[in-house]
């Protein structure tokens, strides 16, 4: 958990510790001389820290998420999803998650509510030579206070949806070929990534150039091509405005639609869609006029370049999933995999030059597509479900 949580929040430390815990022939331990193999937190925390991976590391983090993985794997088909050192409420539940869904493909608030439901608070017990209890680390005030903060999340969270849901129907945006649901979706990507209750205005723009992007890709499509009517554009652009941004914002939207009439409306354009994201959310937050003289356009635009990569190749993946004919996308899957090592070790660590919220806007975009990617439309629904609708009890 400490090396995860130290890269996460940009400090240099070196995976050659995990070493350290590693046999000759390949497993891994928790104590020297460890013979009862039942420490599934250790392996558990393990996984999650392999999953934080940056180009040229050594390969025992590779080694550690492989192993850890068969490991949590083996012991959930058997049902002994047990630990030897404490007794929580839902260690098979946490498990399950993190097995489902990756770093790289969980976002914030989804792994948040389902934490509400694992976490044990008092309930937690640790086992040594006597049971004990450790209140500075499981305590129902921390569940209450969680619970509250939650509570306030989907309080929000409604009200937003229902003036976004409002502005949809008011612009007729149905008859581009968008559809109420996907607006939700919408939302849901953008307010599970950016929650917090003083960046509304980040989580709407989002929303509303999604769904905006959605309706112009589907009205392109119908006519053949950018080329060919630039009927309605305008309208659907000025619907995005946000006063002095408005400026920019349209800059934002004519890269894109320049993006189209590149593509003559061929192949994807879901990577130049993830570009428009990021620029939209950094014109409104104000970070973009704030920074844009000290911005290292080198590191930037390897960022953005990243980002397009990836969205791209997520977005032919998603195509082969829902029953597209594709080839090679094993070949993708390892291509993304190691862009998403560099894009991450960019993000907490090699691009200081850059404001750190326009980095992890940069990543929360990626992952929100890679979710989609990796995510059944049940599964999706599901979680609006649970994360905005349902309440937190």
């Amino acid at each position: 958990m400490g090396f995860r949580l130290l890269r996460q929040h940009g400090y240099d430390v070196t995976p050659s510790v995990f070493k350290h815990f590693e046999t000759k022939d390949g497993n891994f331990f928790c104590f020297p001389m460890e013979t009862n193999h039942a420490s599934v937190t250790p392996m558990y925390n393990t996984y999650r820290a392999s999953q934080f991976m940056f180009p040229g590391d050594d390969d025992v983090l590779a080694r550690a998420g492989r192993y850890c993985r068969a490991f949590l794997r083996e012991r959930q088909a058997s049902n002994k999803l047990h630990d030897k050192w404490i007794i929580t409420k839902d260690l098979p539940g946490e498990v399950e998650y993190t097995l489902n869904f990756p770093w790289k493909a969980s976002l914030s608030r989804i792994e948040t509510r389902m934490y509400l439901d694992q976490y044990g608070g008092n309930t937690d017990v640790w086992i040594a030579k006597v049971l004990y209890r450790m209140n500075l680390v499981s305590n129902d005030m921390y569940l209450k206070m969680a619970k509250a903060d939650f509570r306030e999340y989907q309080r929000l969270s409604r009200l937003e949806w229902n003036g976004l849901r409002k502005w949809y129907f008011r612009n007729h945006l149905q008859r581009y070929g968008g559809t109420p649901k996907s607006a939700l979706t919408a939302y849901f990507l953008a307010s599970a990534n950016i929650f917090e209750p003083s960046r509304a205005a980040e989580r709407l723009v989002w929303a509303r150039v999604d769904v905006l992007a959605e309706a112009v890709t589907a009205h392109f499509r119908h006519i053949g091509g950018p080329c060919y009517s630039t009927e309605n554009l305008e309208e659907l652009i000025n619907l995005v405005s946000f006063d002095d941004a408005f400026g920019g914002l349209r800059e934002a939207w004519k890269q894109w639609l320049m993006a189209w009439t590149a593509k003559e409306s061929h192949g994807s354009v879901d990577g130049d869609t993830s570009l428009l994201f990021v620029r939209t959310i950094e014109i409104v937050s104000g970070r973009i006029a704030s920074t844009e003289q000290k911005l290292n356009r080198w590191d930037y635009s390897q960022l953005e370049q990243l980002t397009s990569s990836i969205c791209h190749k997520l977005a032919t993946i998603g195509l082969a999933q829902n029953g597209a004919s594709m080839e090679n996308t094993e070949g993708l899957h390892r291509q993304v995999h190691l862009e998403m090592q560099e894009l991450s070790w960019r993000v907490h660590q090699g691009c200081h030059g850059i404001n750190r919220e326009t980095r992890q806007t940069f990543l929360n975009v990626v992952k929100s597509f890679y979710y989609s990617a990796h995510c059944s439309p049940e599964t999706v629904d599901s979680h609006i479900a649970k994360v905005i609708f349902q309440d937190v009890i």
